[in-house]
C-alpha cells in the first residue's frame, strides 16, 4: 500500500533534496527519522519489561540524536553529526550492556547494527576507525565481564523477559537494517537517476556544440568562399550579358542563403544564450500570413512555383509575433527550397476548435522516411534543394522550439517525391 501524499511530501522536505544534500547526508536523515520511530518504540517496550535503566539511556539516544539531525539536516555539518553519532553509540550501547544482562541481553545485536548505520554515512577513510572502536568495545566489555561476572546486572525475572527482549531487539535490528539498507538503495537509485539525467544533457549540448561548430566551419564558411569566386569572377572574367545574369543570380542565391543561415543561427545561439520567454499577444493570423507570403511570392516566382494563400477572416492566436515569423519564414523558405519549378506552395491558416492550424503544403522532393524521425533535432543531416540550395536542418530545430515556448504543437505529413505538410497548431486568441 502506497504512502499517502502527504507523508511522501514531509519525508522529502526531512530528507533534503537531491540538488541541496549529498547521498551521505540523505541517508543519515533517514535513519535519523527512522530512529525517531524505532527509539519511542524501544523506550516503551525497556519500561514494560522492567528495563528502566535501558529505558532512559534509550531516551537520553533520542535526546542526543533529535539533535545531531538538526545539526546536519539544518546547520550542514554531516561530517560532525557523523562523528558524534558514532561515539555516542558506543558510549550508550556500552552503558546499555552493563543494565542490561550483558551478553545474556541484546546489547551485541545493538552494537552490529550501530556500525551497519556508522559506516553508511562516514566517509570510507573511517571505515576503519569504526570498525576498530566497535570491536573494540565488544571485546572489552565481553572480556570484563568474563572475568568480573559480578558487575553484569541480569535484569530479568524469567525466562519469558528474556526471550520478550531477545526477540524484541531482533526485530527492531532487522527493521533497521531493512530500512537502512532500503534507504541506501533508494537515494543510491535517486542518484543515479540524476547522474544519468546529467549525462544525457551534456550529450545533447555536445551535439549541439558539434552541430554549431559543423555550422561555422563548413555551412557558413563555404557560402562566403563561393562569394568570393562570384565576385573575382565578374572582375577577372570577361562574359557576356546572359552569362552575367545567370551569375549574378547565383550570387543572390547564395547571399541569401547565407543570411537565412545567420538569422537562423543566432536566433538558435540567442535561445540558448538567453532564457527566452515569449511575450503572448493576440496576433492577427491573415495579416501576418499575407506579409508573410508577400515577402516570398517573388522568391517563389523566380522558380516558376505558384503561392497561394488561404486563411479564415479575423483569425486570431495567443503567440509571440516575432517568434511566430521566425516559424513561418522558415517553414516557407524550406518549402520553396525544395519545391522544383512549376510546383505549387499553399500557405492555410483554419481555425480547429480553441485552436488555430497553420500549414505549409508543397508537392516538393518530400522526406525520405530515414530523416522524418531526427527532422526536428540536430542530428538531421544538411540538405539541398531543387537548385542546389543549401540546408542545414537549423530552421526546424528553431521551429519546435519556439512552438512549444508558446504552447503550441508542430508536426508534418510526408510523402517521398510527392510533398510534405508542416503543421503548427497554436492557441486561439479569447
Amino acid at each position: 500500500m502506497p504512502a499517502p501524499p502527504f507523508l511522501k511530501k514531509f519525508l522529502r522536505a526531512a530528507i533534503g533534496n537531491n540538488d541541496e544534500f549529498s547521498l551521505e547526508s540523505r541517508i543519515f536523515h533517514s535513519l535519523s527519522i527512522l530512529a525517531f520511530t524505532i527509539l519511542p518504540l524501544q523506550i516503551i517496550f525497556n519500561l514494560i519489561v522492567g528495563l528502566w535503566i535501558s529505558g532512559s539511556i534509550t531516551f537520553m539516544v533520542l535526546l542526543i540524536q533529535s539533535g545531531l539531525y538538526y545539526l546536519s539536516r539544518v546547520k550542514g555539518k554531516l561530517n560532525l553529526a557523523v562523528t558524534i553519532s558514532g561515539i555516542e553509540i558506543v558510549i550508550f550501547t556500552g552503558l546499555n550492556y552493563f543494565f542490561n544482562s550483558g551478553i545474556a541481553g541484546g546489547t551485541l545485536l545493538l552494537y552490529a547494527m550501530s556500525l551497519f548505520m556508522v559506516m553508511s554515512v562516514s566517509p570510507k577513510k573511517q571505515w576503519g576507525l569504526w570498525l576498530f572502536l566497535n570491536l573494540t568495545a565488544v571485546i572489552a566489555l565481553t572480556v570484563w565481564e568474563y572475568y568480573n561476572p559480578g558487575v553484569i546486572k541480569i535484569q530479568y525475572v524469567s525466562r519469558k523477559e528474556l526471550f520478550i527482549d531477545i526477540v524484541g531487539t531482533y526485530i527492531i535490528v532487522i527493521v533497521l537494517l531493512y530500512t537502512g539498507t532500503s534507504a541506501i538503495r533508494n537515494n543510491y537509485l535517486q542518484q543515479k537517476q540524476l547522474s544519468d539525467e546529467k549525462t544525457h544533457t551534456l550529450e545533447l549540448l555536445n551535439a549541439e556544440k558539434d552541430k554549431l561548430f559543423s555550422i561555422i566551419s563548413h555551412d557558413l564558411r563555404s557560402p562566403l568562399a563561393m562569394t568570393q569566386q562570384y565576385f573575382s569572377a565578374l572582375k577577372d572574367i570577361e562574359m557576356n550579358n546572359e552569362e552575367r545574369q545567370l551569375l549574378e543570380k547565383e550570387l543572390i542565391n547564395n547571399i541569401t542563403n547565407t543570411q537565412d543561415l545567420l538569422t537562423n543561427l543566432l536566433n538558435w545561439a540567442k535561445k540558448r544564450m538567453e532564457d527566452t520567454a515569449p511575450q503572448l499577444i493576440s496576433v492577427d493570423v491573415r495579416q501576418l500570413l499575407l506579409k508573410k507570403a508577400e515577402v516570398y511570392a517573388s522568391i517563389a516566382l523566380k522558380k516558376n512555383i505558384r503561392l497561394t494563400t488561404v486563411t479564415d477572416d479575423k483569425l486570431t492566436v495567443k503567440a509571440d509575433v516575432n517568434m511566430l515569423k521566425l516559424i513561418i519564414r522558415n517553414l516557407l523558405n524550406n518549402a520553396v527550397k525544395f519545391t522544383p519549378a512549376g510546383g505549387y506552395i499553399e500557405l492555410k491558416a483554419v481555425k480547429d476548435k480553441d485552436q488555430c492550424v497553420i500549414s505549409v503544403s508543397d508537392n516538393g522532393t518530400g522526406i525520405p522516411l530515414n530523416r522524418q524521425n531526427s527532422i526536428f533535432t540536430l542530428k538531421a543531416s544538411s540538405t539541398y534543394g531543387t537548385e542546389n540550395e543549401k540546408g542545414t536542418g537549423l530552421g526546424l530545430v528553431l521551429c519546435k522550439d519556439y512552438t512549444l515556448l508558446q504552447g503550441g504543437k508542430i508536426w508534418f505529413t510526408s510523402i517521398e517525391n510527392q510533398g510534405t505538410i508542416f503543421y503548427v497548431s497554436l492557441p486561439c486568441a479569447t
